[in-house]
């Protein structure tokens, strides 16, 4: 590993509690109904298309306990949608309501706005056009993982 790649990795993971708190900072709103990180989590990998607790344990690295109580939560709240598997009878497809939809996409613009206009008062025009150009090679460096 190279020097240059190991400061870079430090920067990366420095910075990944700070847009934690930007995009949390944005979700949980005072508002009873509130979606938490894991729950905003969960939703987009849903908006992906349907998937398994098993499948969402795996990809959020949690124990299945763990996800099928989260799951069990947005289902409650009519954000997910539950269904029988037809490949597994032993499994539920898990996919997003209407009005989990609809709650994502608007979750999702909201931190989207946000995280832009924090960008575009903090940064300059020269400093947002090296993050448009490198961000594409992190985020490329980084899928499937």
């Amino acid at each position: 590993m190279s020097a240059e790649a190991a400061s870079i990795a430090q920067m990366l993971l420095d910075m990944l509690p700070l847009l934690n708190r930007a995009v949390l900072t944005t979700i949980q709103v005072d508002e009873p109904d509130a979606l938490t990180m894991p729950q905003f989590r969960v939703l987009a990998h849903l908006s992906d298309g349907p998937k398994t607790v098993s499948e969402l344990a795996r990809r959020r690295r949690v124990t299945l306990a763990s996800m099928g109580q989260l799951a069990q939560a947005l289902v409650e709240r009519g954000l997910v949608e539950r269904r029988p598997d037809p490949q597994d009878r032993r499994q539920y497809q898990l996919s997003l309501s209407l009005a989990g939809q609809e709650r994502y996409a608007a979750t999702y613009a909201l931190a989207l706005r946000q995280l832009a206009t924090l960008l575009a008062e903090r940064l300059s025009s020269s400093d947002l056009a090296t993050l448009q150009t490198t961000l594409p090679l992190l985020h490329h460096a980084l899928a499937d993982q």
